[in-house]
């Protein structure tokens, strides 16, 4: 059993390199980065390559041949004679991890959204100018995929609400848009308070019952 186990994990050990170097056909890798994704097993053993890889390469000179040593097997010293080359193929690897992440965090926020209107200019004495900025703030966070940008921009008037007034009729929607921003750029630590705080500022209210449905969902 242990050497039907062996030949199985060699076959693996096989594919997963045939992968990282770049020598599967289109077809191949597709089916591959497919069996990643629904194996987490597999997507282990072939972040934990990545690893040793990238481990091998960080090494002096000296702390090299002790590495090496560490992990003295063919696999090893094949995989280390293509190694030079690692940075490209973490960024393929983790691109594509990376990839499925913010695929998963738009999905998230996707249906959260709401639409705004540029002559929605309605709800208090907030000149027209300022009105839009933020509205094309909001609208930006929810066409771009990366939004960075915007909560660096949004950020300060969050922080401001509670000593500036000027946002006053749009506190809601300023909170809302920055969380599901952070939620998009993957920062769920820093959306959780958000929506913790508009749930708590707003009892009964529909905006509440979204903070609570979706910090659900990021909490899981």
């Amino acid at each position: 059993m242990d050497r039907d186990n062996d030949i199985l994990q060699e076959a693996i050990d096989a594919r997963i390199d045939s992968f990282l170097r770049g020598e599967m056909t289109p077809d191949e890798e597709s089916a591959f980065k497919q069996e990643i994704q629904a194996d987490p097993e597999l997507r282990a053993q072939v972040k934990a390559t990545v690893a040793l890889i990238r481990g091998i390469r960080n090494q002096d000179a000296v702390q090299e041949k002790s590495f090496i040593a560490k992990y003295d097997n063919s696999r090893v010293r094949s995989l280390l004679q293509w190694a030079c080359s690692i940075a490209a193929v973490v960024a393929i690897f983790f691109g594509y991890t990376k990839d499925k992440r913010a695929s998963e965090l738009s999905g998230i926020v996707s249906p959260y959204y709401s639409e705004y209107s540029m002559s929605d200019i309605s709800r208090g004495d907030i000149d027209s100018t300022t009105v839009i900025h933020l509205f094309t703030l909001f609208n930006n966070i929810k066409e771009q995929r990366y939004v960075s940008k915007y909560i660096e921009e949004l950020e300060p008037i969050y922080a401001a609400l509670e000593t500036d007034f000027t946002y006053n009729a749009y506190c809601n929607d300023i909170a809302w848009n920055l969380a599901l921003a952070y939620i998009k750029n993957d920062q769920i630590d820093k959306a959780i308070p958000v929506l913790e705080k508009l749930e708590a500022d707003n009892p009964d209210m529909p905006i509440a019952a979204k903070a609570q449905k979706i910090l659900k969902e990021i909490k899981k």
